[in-house]
């Protein structure tokens, strides 16, 4: 009778030990589309509300589609967002031209707790859908990077993909390393 009890314990504890791949990696997937969900919405509220006004000045607007071998000026104010800080409260960044390729931008956005994204240098548009960046893009966000700054400094891309009505900085990976990435926007 005791051989049975333990046979049986045995045969219910490596049943339970069973690994749950299937379903962990649906309820992962679950929860991945959860936040991207949340993200688009927010991204599309912040799109929405694209023409609202900073300190007085309405956000300049570029064509949707330029022709082939021209892109129209861009001076003026435009929304800047960094994810971790959020899409709520977007700050701004102002392009000015330079001369007939470059124009300079500086900009910021900040939070209640001390987290911001500063932009500053020189912009350029390569063709209808990417910008070349020159210049200085810092960061610190209280829980990344030990809550220090992550700077990144020299030439830079930043893409419109798709539909999306923003530039992407294509340097996504935050100083702290890992999996840790930052969406770094400029919208139309």
């Amino acid at each position: 009778m005791k051989l049975y009890a333990i046979l049986f314990s045995s045969l219910l504890l490596i049943i339970s030990c069973k690994p749950r791949t299937a379903e962990t990696t649906d309820q992962q997937i679950r929860t991945e589309n959860f936040e991207l969900k949340k993200e688009n919405d927010s991204l599309r509220s912040l799109i929405a509300k694209s023409s609202r006004t900073f300190e007085g000045d309405t956000i300049q607007k570029l064509p949707e589609v330029p022709e082939e071998n021209s892109y129209p000026a861009f001076p003026g104010r435009h929304a800047l967002t960094l994810q971790w800080i959020g899409w709520q409260k977007p700050g701004s960044v102002t392009i000015t031209a330079i001369d007939d390729t470059w124009y300079s931008i500086q900009g910021s956005q900040t939070d209640e707790n001390g987290n911001y994204l500063k932009i500053n240098g020189r912009i350029r548009p390569l063709n209808n859908r990417e910008l070349e960046f020159d210049g200085k893009i810092e960061s610190l966000v209280e829980s990344i990077n030990n809550g220090e700054p992550c700077i990144r400094s020299g030439k830079k891309l930043f893409k419109a993909t798709g539909t999306r009505k923003y530039w992407r900085l294509q340097d996504m990976i935050n100083c702290g390393g890992g999996m840790i990435t930052d969406y770094v926007d400029i919208y139309f």
